[in-house]
């Protein structure tokens, strides 16, 4: 049995703080590159936030862990529960995990360059699918958990698909792109922060501190 307290004000701060600071960079050193002087290839690859295995997509992966990881916990106690519900929070954990595997993995960009189209197209035709699959499991949540989750979906959502569709014609070496992308990523980055934030005071009834145990075996 593994056993943790957390703080989940301090873990919300700490993630906003690291995603605030990457984005920051990012728009920053796209604008001085763009209006004041040339940046170097190397220091706009390490914070641009639509390239991979940099410090962006580190964070990304980090971040919908620590949500996958805690959609899993509470999985598990709803099945424990035998709750009507628990097949859709294996559906979401499902998701999730899905999401951070390709994160780390670039799963969709290689859709991406053997299709035509952008996979964006797909991913809203699927969006629309699990939205109308959820509804049940949406209205079993408690009213603020409710909110909660919709207003995270939405926020990621629109930066992972919407902004996606967006960006799409625009130049790929202009600045308007580089901003596209700094709030398509910065969209996803706070929507799965917003999540964890609903999971966490599902989680622990509302309390700022609670004892989360994980069994290892």
């Amino acid at each position: 049995m593994f056993e943790v307290i957390l703080n989940r004000h301090k873990l919300v701060r700490i993630l906003s703080m690291i995603a605030g600071f990457l984005l920051f960079m990012h728009v920053t050193l796209y604008l001085t590159h763009f209006l004041i002087t040339e940046v170097g290839w190397y220091f706009l690859q390490l914070f641009d936030v639509n390239e991979e295995h940099n410090l962006p997509t580190w964070f990304s992966g980090f971040n919908l862990g620590i949500a996958t990881l805690f959609l899993w916990l509470i999985s598990r106690e709803k099945k424990r529960l035998q709750d009507p519900q628990g097949g859709r929070w294996n559906v979401l954990f499902a998701g999730f995990f899905y999401l951070f595997v390709d994160e780390i993995a670039g799963l969709h960009e290689t859709v991406n360059s053997i299709i035509e189209p952008s996979w964006a197209w797909g991913g809203l035709v699927i969006v629309i699918i699990l939205g109308i699959y959820f509804i049940p499991f949406l209205r079993s949540l408690p009213r603020q958990t409710l909110i909660q989750f919709v207003v995270a979906g939405a926020v990621f959502v629109g930066g992972a698909v919407i902004m996606e569709l967006i960006g799409e014609p625009i130049d790929g070496d202009s600045l308007a792109y580089a901003l596209s992308t700094w709030t398509e990523e910065g969209m996803e980055m706070f929507g799965v922060i917003l999540f964890t934030r609903a999971q966490l005071n599902y989680l622990m009834g509302g309390k700022a501190e609670a004892l989360i145990s994980m069994r290892t075996s």
